[in-house]
């Protein structure tokens, strides 16, 4: 065990020497240096994720004259997204910290359980991370005082014409920190390789940008934007983060019009 936590505290040190200056490293307590790694490569990747749908979005609106929001409620729901990150990355944070501790499932090596039990591994984590958001997400919808207090916030953009990728992380801090959860405790009873679950975090910051973007996939069985523009503007269906599966086993699936491409649930 001294051993399994000298190992994956070097792997995360290493991480964070490749996105902060390795004197500052050497300053920060280990704790705060991986929260600060993780703030800054979230965020990087929200902005540019952003920009980048932002800048496909504006040439498939000009075509189709859609109406896009003023720039003010997008700076507004970037600002807001950025608040909401650092405090995101503080689960990613924790739960490697718990990792160190050697209080989790998972290894340091693909390795140590080979490439066949690593992708059985990474496709039961998805499952239970599924499962896990889904039920967070619409726990957040049916505790009124969780809705009013916290998720509300995002549902201001409840009509499609004011959702922009920038929306993805907009709203109350508290928000995406819950709805990232799921990803540490699944660390708990699933087997994961740690590099990994650093991966799917970050992953996560680019998804939450790409379901609310107004696209027009029609990616079955992906959560698409296509599908996530019907949770906001219905508020109760659709709840599911990858996939439609959850909202197809638990009976909250809407599928968008004209989406003749699917199977009915």
């Amino acid at each position: 065990m001294e051993e399994y936590m000298k190992l994956m505290s070097e792997e995360i040190s290493m991480y964070n020497e490749i996105v902060l200056p390795k004197k500052l490293c050497s300053l920060l307590p280990h704790f705060l240096s991986s929260w600060l790694r993780t703030t800054i490569c979230a965020s990087g990747l929200y902005l540019l994720a952003a920009l980048f749908c932002l800048d496909f979005w504006k040439r498939y609106a000009a075509s189709s004259k859609e109406t896009i929001p003023s720039r003010r409620v997008m700076i507004s729901q970037a600002s807001e997204g950025l608040t909401s990150i650092p405090c995101g990355a503080l689960v990613s944070t924790t739960f490697e910290w718990l990792v160190v501790n050697g209080w989790t499932k998972c290894y340091p090596r693909i390795s140590d359980v080979g490439w066949t039990s690593y992708v059985m591994h990474i496709v039961i984590y998805f499952v239970v991370v599924e499962f896990g958001i889904y039920w967070t997400h619409r726990l957040m919808h049916d505790i009124k005082p969780i809705y009013k207090y916290i998720h509300a916030s995002h549902h201001r953009y409840s009509k499609e014409v004011v959702l922009s990728p920038f929306a993805g992380w907009s709203g109350h801090p508290l928000d995406g920190t819950l709805l990232e959860t799921p990803y540490g405790i699944a660390l708990l009873v699933v087997p994961i390789h740690f590099t990994t679950f650093v991966a799917l975090f970050l992953v996560e910051a680019i998804w939450g940008v790409a379901i609310h973007d107004k696209g027009e996939g029609k990616g079955w069985p992906i959560m698409g934007s296509n599908y996530h523009t019907i949770h906001h503007t219905s508020g109760h269906h659709n709840y599911g983060n990858y996939t439609i599966f959850m909202d197809w086993l638990f009976g909250t699936l809407r599928h968008p019009k004209g989406n003749a491409n699917v199977k009915k649930g």
